[in-house]
């Protein structure tokens, strides 16, 4: 069990946009860029899907991903495993955050689906001796 640290929890939520990173069963990687994203908790990361393709082809066939994100303060990289939701209470909760927060900034885009990302190991990606260490 991987624990997210304050710290890589708080940056999480405060960076714009992360990579979220996939691959086919035949390991040809697929990454893109997310912006609608939130903690759940210490081991869970919610992506929203606006226009997933290749991702959500990726994930149903190979849910182990990976997440970037970098700031000032610090740089980490989560490895996990992700569970594609479009239906249920679960992901009705997800949608409503989503699509009041595209609401409140003008943009007619709607959530169709996402990505719970439950957390198997945390890294530093932070430049320096510690970078690629492995934190949880």
């Amino acid at each position: 069990m991987a624990v997210m640290s304050k710290e890589a929890k708080d940056l999480f939520a405060s960076v714009k946009t992360v990579v979220f990173a996939t691959a086919r069963p035949d390991a040809q990687p697929n990454a893109c860029i997310v912006g609608m994203k939130r903690v759940i908790d210490d081991e869970t990361i919610y992506l929203s899907d606006q226009f997933f393709k290749k991702t959500l082809a990726n994930v149903c066939e190979n849910p182990k991903v990976a997440v970037v994100f970098w700031g000032e303060e610090g740089a980490y990289q989560i490895h996990g495993t992700a569970r594609y939701v479009d239906e249920g209470p679960e992901f009705e909760e997800q949608k409503a955050y989503a699509d009041e927060l595209f609401a409140k900034m003008g943009m007619p885009i709607q959530a169709k689906g996402g990505s719970f990302v439950h957390v198997d190991a945390v890294y530093s990606s932070k430049a320096g001796p510690t970078a690629g260490e492995q934190l949880a």
